[in-house]
């Protein structure tokens, strides 16, 4: 038992020392302003020089960075009294070679300029809009650009022996015993206006850079067409007529290189389509005149083409006018 009363007599002893211990070390580290100076002069006498900023010059006032090595393996020169000297404008001239070596900027240029050069677009396009004859065709494009996003040129469309009746059309004349007037297209031609109005850049699978830009088209011209008769194909026989027509629509190139490009487009080609008649009559006379083959109005027809293509630009080459 006295031991153990000894034991904890120890503890609660030492309990009450260790703080007071530690309040004696926190007041061993507080400094007034004449113990810093009186340090900082016993650290010079040790031979160190001391630096305006209070340590001494072999750690604090020299410059770490300047005993290093930089890319071409030379030392940095040290600076004269007024701290503009021979150092700064050596590693103003070297900083200038690392950037002429590994230049970054922060606008890059056009990958593949426009202005002054022929788009020419070969492409293959389809119908989309009616479910009762599928439309082919056969389109040629050509645009000069004025400037970088403003374009005019003209384009020419083949139709002919390229159009198929769908089955849906098949089916209700079989189901029905009824038909639906449809028509067939020669060919188009159209004076266009295009605006390039976006392009850029993405990365694909971290490798590539891909270009790109897609552009507004508008334009006018004519097109060919004539009814398919339907309703009595034994006395109906229709020419192909001219008709006016105007298209609005929009594409995108993708750039394989700096003149050749994935191009695709979509256009809506309207026109005042004429339709041949659904009644149909009893007497060889009246069968046999023209004038009652087609219906009297005409109607506004919108023929929408999805077309798939390249895009050529010529000349090949080009040359920048303005520096990077």
């Amino acid at each position: 038992m006295k031991r153990t009363r000894i034991e904890l007599s120890l503890l609660f002893i030492g309990l009450i020392l260790i703080p007071a211990a530690a309040m004696a070390d926190e007041d061993d580290m507080t400094f007034d302003e004449d113990e810093v100076d009186s340090s900082l002069v016993d650290d010079a006498a040790d031979g160190g020089v001391m630096s305006s900023e209070g340590g001494s010059d072999d750690i604090l006032g020299g410059d770490i960075l300047a005993g290093l090595d930089d890319d071409f393996g030379e030392e940095a020169e040290p600076e004269d009294a007024d701290g503009k000297g021979k150092g700064k404008a050596k590693a103003a001239s070297k900083e200038t070679d690392l950037v002429k070596r590994h230049p970054i900027w922060a606008v890059q240029q056009v990958y593949a300029l426009r202005k002054g050069r022929v788009d020419f677009q070969p492409m293959f396009g389809f119908s989309l809009n009616d479910p009762y004859v599928q439309h082919q065709s056969l389109t040629l494009t050509a645009d000069y650009y004025i400037t970088e996003v403003i374009g005019v040129g003209v384009s020419f469309n083949w139709y002919r022996f390229l159009e198929n009746e769908t089955d849906l059309n098949y089916q209700i004349s079989r189901a029905t015993h009824q038909t639906v007037p449809i028509n067939s297209y020669f060919w188009g031609v159209q004076a266009n206006f295009t605006y390039v109005p976006m392009y850029g850049k993405f990365a694909f699978l971290k490798n590539w850079i891909l270009h790109w830009d897609v552009w507004l088209v508008g334009g006018a011209g004519v097109i060919s067409t004539r009814p398919i008769p339907v309703i009595d194909p034994e006395y109906r026989d229709f020419d192909y007529g001219v008709k006016f027509s105007f298209n609005l629509g929009i594409g995108g190139r993708l750039y394989l290189t700096r003149f050749l490009a994935i191009a695709l487009e979509l256009r809506d080609y309207i026109y005042p389509e004429e339709i041949e008649s659904i009644v149909a009559y009893s007497s060889d006379e009246m069968r046999s005149q023209k004038d009652r083959w087609t219906d009297p109005n005409r109607k506004l027809t919108n023929n929408v083409m999805l077309q798939l293509g390249v895009s050529l630009f010529l000349p090949f080459t080009f040359e920048y006018k303005l520096p990077k």
